[in-house]
């Protein structure tokens, strides 16, 4: 569920950026998807595989 969470985070970090244009709010936007994209899922023994 985690995994889920963070791509979804990532879906829609990039799309906001897409769409943005005030460079503080596009800054901000770029440091939340970085933070989220380095965020690590930990494994879960005999879990679904993703």
């Amino acid at each position: 569920m985690e995994r889920y969470i963070r791509d979804e985070n990532i879906r829609r970090f990039r799309q906001l950026l897409e769409a943005e244009t005030d460079q503080q709010k596009r800054r901000i936007l770029q440091e939340l998807l970085a933070a989220e994209e380095d965020r690590q899922v930990p494994s879960v023994p005999g879990g679904p595989i993703d």
